[in-house]
């Protein structure tokens, strides 16, 4: 069912990052924003960093943002659901006005592909 009321897209993406949060230390968790990190030594273009940021889910002024920080750090690594394509603006942010089931089901993909890749590298 498609839905234009971001407080339900925020709403419904939040669910499908949830069970991912019993794994990843939650930062954020407020009616408008929910943020998930990675507490692990990480490296990232010759750079380390003492966490790794997941995902996570904002309530804009405009839309709904959806953050996927593994396709930014493994672009290479996934092929993005042609149901939210036209919704990634920049390297890692798709950007929601409105939401379907389609694309629910690829947000719920890129989350499990991405919880494996970063379990593959050691990271969760």
């Amino acid at each position: 069912m498609e839905t234009t009321d971001f407080t339900e897209i925020f709403g419904r993406i939040k669910k499908l990052m949830l069970p991912y949060g019993k794994k990843m230390d939650t930062r954020m968790d407020t009616e408008k924003s929910y943020q998930l990190y990675i507490v692990k030594d990480f490296e990232f273009a010759g750079r380390k960093f003492p966490e790794c940021y997941f995902s996570g889910t904002v309530i804009q002024k405009t839309m709904v943002a959806f953050y996927f920080f593994p396709y930014y750090t493994h672009p290479q690594h996934f092929t993005i659901p042609d149901a939210i394509k036209k919704n990634l603006k920049g390297k890692s942010c798709f950007n929601f006005k409105k939401l379907n089931g389609e694309q629910e089901k690829a947000i719920a993909q890129l989350l499990k592909e991405g919880e494996a890749l970063y379990k593959k590298g050691g990271l969760v």
